[in-house]
C-alpha cells in the first residue's frame, strides 16, 4: 500500500469525556500501525501537558503538539520542528493584551511550554484563576519586557471575535488559533504563535518529510484549533460534539464518547486505494 497518514486531535475527539481511551479506537491505531499507515496526535497541549494525559506507549508515531508549534517522534519525545517568537512580537502583542485588559499568559519556548508569565486584568477571569492554581508550579507573574524568547501566547475572553479581528489586522504575519477553554467551556483562548504554526502546517511538513501525498490523510477534530488541520487533509471528518460551526463544513463521526475516531477511521479505510 501506498503510504497514508491518520490524524486526530485529543480532548473531545480521541479521548473521552473523563480523558479514558476507548477500546475501539486503541484498537483502531493498532490495526492502522499493522497496515503501514503513519498515526499522528495532533492537540493544542504543550508537550508536558500531553504526556499527563496519554503518556508515551500509546501506539502513535508522532505527536503534533503546542498546536502545531511543535512536532516529535511519540515513544520518545525527540523533537524535529519547532517555532518560536521574536521578542519584537512578544511585546507587541502583549502590550495589545494590556490595552484590550485580558488576562493573559507567554509560554517559554519548546519544549518547556508548560511553564508560563502570567498577567491578570483588573478583574481576573475565573478562567485564569483556574489555570493558576492548577498549574501553579509552572506558572510565574511578571514583567514581559525581560522576556527574551516564547513559544505563544495566550489570552483569555469571553467574546474574542472582535479582538481576533483587531489582531489579525495587526499582526497578520502570525498564526491567530481560537480555542474554546477546555476549563469551562465558556471562554475563548485567543492563542498567537509564531508565523505559519498551525496543525495544518504540521501535518503538511510531516507528510512532505515522508512523502506522503495528501489525498492519503485523513484528519478528525472538534474544535477550532482544528480547523487548519481539517481544512488541509484530503479527507477530514468532526465528532458530533464538535462546535457547530464545524460540523456544517466536514464529514460527521459520532462524538468522542462514542469512539468517533474508530469509526470515522473505519469508514475513511473502504474508500482508500491501495
Amino acid at each position: 500500500m501506498r503510504p497514508a497518514m491518520v490524524l486526530t486531535d485529543l480532548d473531545g475527539t480521541f479521548l473521552s469525556s473523563d480523558r479514558s481511551i476507548g477500546a475501539e479506537n486503541l484498537a483502531t491505531l493498532h490495526a492502522l500501525g499493522e497496515m503501514g499507515i503513519v498515526r499522528v496526535a495532533a492537540t493544542g497541549r504543550s508537550l508536558h501537558s500531553a504526556r499527563m494525559v496519554i503518556g508515551s506507549d500509546l501506539p502513535f508515531d508522532y505527536l503534533i503538539f503546542s498546536t502545531g508549534a511543535g512536532i516529535c517522534h511519540y515513544s520518545d519525545s525527540r523533537i524535529i520542528h519547532k517555532r518560536t517568537l521574536a521578542k519584537s512580537d512578544i511585546h507587541a502583542v502583549a502590550d495589545f493584551f494590556v490595552d484590550c485588559q485580558l488576562d493573559f499568559s507567554i509560554h517559554q519556548p519548546i519544549p518547556e511550554t508548560h511553564r508560563f508569565h502570567w498577567y491578570a486584568s483588573p478583574r481576573p477571569t475565573s478562567d485564569l484563576q483556574a489555570r493558576l492554581e492548577f498549574w501553579a508550579e509552572f506558572a510565574t507573574q511578571g514583567d514581559y519586557l525581560e522576556i527574551e524568547e516564547a513559544s505563544q501566547l495566550l489570552a483569555i475572553s469571553l467574546d474574542a471575535r472582535e479582538i481576533i479581528e483587531q489582531l489579525q489586522q495587526r499582526f497578520a504575519h502570525l498564526s491567530i488559533i481560537r480555542t474554546t477553554s477546555p476549563i469551562d467551556d465558556r471562554h475563548t483562548w485567543i492563542e498567537v504563535f509564531p508565523p505559519g504554526a498551525s496543525k495544518g502546517t504540521a501535518a503538511k511538513l510531516l507528510c512532505n518529510s515522508l512523502n506522503i501525498e495528501r489525498d492519503r490523510t485523513m484528519s478528525i477534530g472538534n474544535d477550532f484549533n482544528d480547523l487548519a488541520m481539517l481544512e488541509w487533509t484530503g479527507t477530514s471528518y468532526v465528532v458530533a460534539n464538535a462546535a457547530p460551526e464545524l460540523v456544517k463544513q466536514f464529514l460527521p463521526a459520532p462524538g468522542n464518547d462514542a469512539q468517533g475516531f474508530a469509526a470515522a477511521t473505519r469508514a475513511w479505510l473502504k474508500q482508500l486505494q491501495p
